[in-house]
């Protein structure tokens, strides 16, 4: 009984990723085999319960939280292996942990090395928030004279900014003419 449902979760999630959009209560009997919509308001039901689903405005659904959220269990030991159960603590969607203003949030690919000590190295994404205030010590991604770079946020004594590399290979960039900080870093992406 739970690997049925279990499945047709897997069937909804499918169907939403694929179409963007959650199925109707009509596509709900076609997706599986119901022959009334009674059995689809009782199934949708349970979804929702669950935290799968939820209801909209005139009865449409939308994805819940379990739906296309990760498992998030409670722990694992980095130091000397523990014996721990399995317990699934709560679903994360990622948008929602790393994007607190997804109008305001972009991601963008690193190239190069020049911020490895602060643990973003090439390749990666950084999750930037445009329009908020930036400190010192801040990860930016500033436009110095129309390029592109992601450095900390510093300042002189005298108060001129100063864009620190995360790398002691290199050196610290000083804007000559133009600067402007595009956003701040709040997050990295990484696939390992």
């Amino acid at each position: 009984m739970i690997d049925q449902l279990k499945e047709k979760i897997e069937r909804i999630r499918a169907f939403y990723r694929q179409n963007k959009i959650m199925p109707t209560y009509d596509e709900i009997c076609l997706l599986f085999g119901f022959k009334s919509k009674n059995a689809a308001f009782k199934f949708v039901n349970k979804l929702i319960d669950d935290h799968f689903v939820e209801k909209m405005d005139k009865g449409r659904l939308k994805p819940g939280l379990h739906l296309l959220g990760l498992p998030m269990f409670n722990s694992v030991q980095a130091g000397m292996p523990t014996a721990e159960e399995e317990t699934l603590m709560d679903h994360v969607d990622l948008n929602e942990f790393l994007v607190k203003k997804p109008n305001k949030t972009c991601l963008i690919n690193v190239r190069g090395d020049s911020m490895l000590d602060a643990g973003i190295q090439e390749g990666d994404k950084v999750v930037v928030e445009s329009e908020v205030p930036v400190n010192v010590g801040d990860i930016v991604v500033a436009i110095v004279d129309g390029d592109y770079t992601v450095k900390f946020f510093d300042k002189s004594k005298d108060g001129k900014i100063i864009l620190q590399p995360g790398n002691s290979k290199y050196p610290p960039i000083i804007p000559q003419n133009e600067l402007k900080i595009f956003g701040k870093v709040v997050g990295v992406v990484r696939k390992i």
